[in-house]
C-alpha cells in the first residue's frame, strides 16, 4: 500500500472513532508499526491528526458535523457487530437455492454469506476480491469475478465498464448491503463508481435482497442505491424497533429478522 492510501485509511479511521492505537492501525494496514509511526509523525506533522501516547487522535474541525458516512476500511469494518453479520449472512445464504445464478456485492455483512456457501453449487457473480478469494479456494462454486481495479480499503474491483459483466450474466437474486436504511430507501457513502455497480447489478437480477443490521436503520448516505420500489427483502437482526419494523413493511418489503 502506498504512503497515500495509508494515510486516508487512517484518516477514515479517525473519522469514525477518535483514537487508534497503533497496534490497531497496523493489524487493519498490515503494516510494521515503525511505518505506522512514521506516517503519524508526518501526518501530525501536517495538521492531519495529533499524536498520543500509543496511537493517534482526530482534530476537529468546523466540518466534522458537516460528514455523512465516511466508509471504513473493509478489514476494520468487517469485525463490526460480526455476531450479528454472521446471522444474517448465513440467513441469506440460506435462500440461495443450487443451480442459480446470484450476484453477491462486497462488503462486510455480504461477506459473512461465504461461510455458509462452501457447500453449495451456485453461480456467483461478485466484485468482492475477498468473496471471490475464499470461494475459488474452498468451494465447488463457479465465481465470476467483475474486471477492473483492486481497491485495497474496501476490497472491491471497480472500472468504468463494469456493465458489460453484469450485463451477460442475468441473476435470479442480488444479496447487497447499504450505509443506511430510512423513508428514501437505501443508501450509501462510497464514490458515485460504487453506486453505479450497485445500480447495473440491481438491474441485472429478478430480486434485490438487502444484509443490514439493525444499527444501519435511520440513518442515510450521501447518496442513493434505490427505493424501497426496488427491494424485495431486507434481512436484519432483532435489534430493529418495531417503528423501524414498521416502515419497511409498509413498504410492500418483506422483513426477515436473522
Amino acid at each position: 500500500m502506498l504512503p497515500a492510501e495509508r494515510y486516508q485509511s487512517i484518516l477514515r479511521v479517525l473519522a469514525n472513532s477518535h483514537f487508534a492505537s497503533v497496534t490497531e492501525i497496523c493489524q487493519l494496514l498490515q503494516c510494521s508499526e515503525a511505518t505506522i509511526r512514521r506516517d503519524l509523525t508526518k501526518m501530525e506533522s501536517e495538521g492531519k491528526l495529533r499524536r498520543v501516547r500509543g496511537g493517534a487522535q482526530r482534530i476537529a474541525t468546523p466540518d466534522d458535523s458537516k460528514q455523512v458516512g465516511i466508509q471504513l476500511p473493509f478489514e476494520y469494518r468487517k469485525g463490526i457487530l460480526l455476531e450479528k453479520k454472521r446471522l444474517i449472512g448465513r440467513k441469506a445464504a440460506s435462500l440461495c437455492k443450487d443451480g442459480e445464478t446470484v450476484i453477491i456485492d462486497g462488503g462486510s455483512t455480504t461477506f459473512q454469506m461465504v461461510e455458509y456457501l462452501l457447500n453449495a453449487e451456485l453461480r456467483i457473480i461478485t466484485n468482492s476480491f475477498a468473496i471471490a478469494e475464499v470461494l475459488v479456494k474452498r468451494s465447488r462454486n463457479t465465481v465470476i469475478l467483475s474486471g477492473g481495479i483492486v481497491h485495497a480499503d474496501s476490497q472491491m474491483i471497480l472500472d468504468p465498464f463494469h456493465e458489460e459483466v453484469f450485463r451477460n450474466y442475468p441473476a435470479s437474486k442480488v444479496f447487497m448491503g447499504a450505509y443506511g436504511i430510512d423513508e428514501m430507501g437505501a443508501t450509501n457513502s462510497d464514490t458515485l463508481l460504487v453506486i453505479k455497480t450497485e445500480r447495473a447489478m440491481i438491474d441485472q437480477s429478478k430480486e434485490l435482497i438487502m444484509l443490514v443490521d439493525s444499527s444501519k436503520f435511520d440513518r442515510r448516505g450521501n447518496l442513493l442505491i434505490c427505493g424501497f420500489d426496488k427491494i424485495g427483502t431486507i434481512i436484519t437482526d432483532n435489534g430493529i424497533s418495531d417503528e423501524q419494523r414498521e416502515m419497511v413493511r409498509s413498504n410492500g418489503v418483506e422483513l426477515i429478522v436473522a
